[in-house]
């Protein structure tokens, strides 16, 4: 469990990803990496300290110790941990995801192929087909002026839309139901902070694509950036692509 907040969350130094890493997210990533550095076979990218172990290890940990930062210094009750496995070098070769609200500890799990849970019960995700209906997660943060207007039609559209500031968790809440989209078109995604809940959000059968409504399949490094439009099902992945793709 990552320390309350007050020394936990001094600024440390800029991480490997860009972003200023905490105290909280060395604490944090010490953790996961007392218990990755055991397993043979596997490096590590993390979102802070970057490559870690045998570049030429068969299997890839990719992990955000504390995705939600800046909400945690602030005091905001939404973060998470995220940890996936691949037996590649890139997002289709994701093969297990977990992911771990540090608030609630309630657990998000996947194995490709066999669907995903949330504490034990199977999760499958919305059904809302039409855009007047439903809840969408839309990431702007850091956004270009010219974003805000690109994306005013599908706002106009949406029933409501939400942003909670851990990208990871707000999948996983896409995957159980709790929001009926999520769209990031910043072209800022990292894979630290997305491969787990990918692979959680599409076993829960939501559609996940870029901007062309094309396979998400970016390098599990630090340096690939890239868009994501997904949404519980295919009709309303439809509705969005036609309103935002280029």
């Amino acid at each position: 469990m990552v320390a309350q907040r007050g020394d936990a969350s001094k600024a440390l130094e800029v991480g490997a990803s860009g972003d200023i890493t905490l105290r909280a997210d060395r604490e944090a990533e010490n953790a996961l990496f007392r218990v990755l550095d055991s397993i043979d076979g596997l490096r590590i990218v993390s979102e802070e300290a970057g490559n870690r172990g045998d570049p030429n290890a068969p299997l890839v940990a990719v992990v955000d110790p504390l995705d939600g930062s800046s909400n945690f210094a602030r005091g905001v009750p939404f973060y998470c941990t995220s940890v996936a496995i691949a037996d590649g070098d890139s997002l289709g070769s994701v093969v297990f995801g977990i992911v771990r609200n540090l608030l609630n500890g309630d657990v998000y799990w996947a194995e490709k192929g066999r669907g995903c849970t949330k504490n034990g019960r199977r999760l499958t995700a919305s059904g809302v087909s039409t855009l007047g209906d439903a809840v969408l997660d839309l990431d702007l943060s850091r956004g270009p002026p010219e974003l805000t207007a690109r994306t005013g039609s599908l706002i106009s559209a949406a029933k409501r839309q939400v942003h909670f500031g851990a990208n990871a968790l707000e999948l996983c809440f896409l995957a159980e139901g709790r929001v009926d989209a999520f769209v990031d078109l910043r072209k800022m995604m990292r894979t630290t902070d997305f491969a787990a809940a990918y692979l959680i959000s599409g076993e829960a059968g939501a559609v996940v694509t870029d901007l062309q409504g094309r396979i998400l399949d970016p390098k599990l490094n630090l340096a690939a950036r890239f868009p994501v439009v997904a949404a519980g099902n295919g009709a309303l992945h439809e509705k969005i692509l036609s309103l935002v793709s280029v």
